[in-house]
């Protein structure tokens, strides 16, 4: 769980990571197996949205409670 600027760094910096292997994954893998495509990005993409899901968990608790 994001607690901090410095986490929320790291975890912006892994989601970095996992774009450039989804790019490379759609450069190198898409062209000649679409379907081992899907299966290759579903694990990067579900880590992704974990991340968003942390970043949008740290914005709200940053936010303080809904009005």
């Amino acid at each position: 769980m994001i607690s901090n600027l410095n986490r929320l760094r790291v975890t912006m910096q892994q989601m970095e990571r996992l774009i450039r292997a989804l790019d490379d994954l759609k450069r190198d893998v898409l062209p000649n197996d679409p379907r081992l495509f899907a299966v290759m990005s579903e694990a990067p993409l579900d880590a992704l949205n974990r991340l968003r899901n942390e970043i949008a968990g740290y914005v709200q608790e940053l936010s303080g409670p809904a009005a």
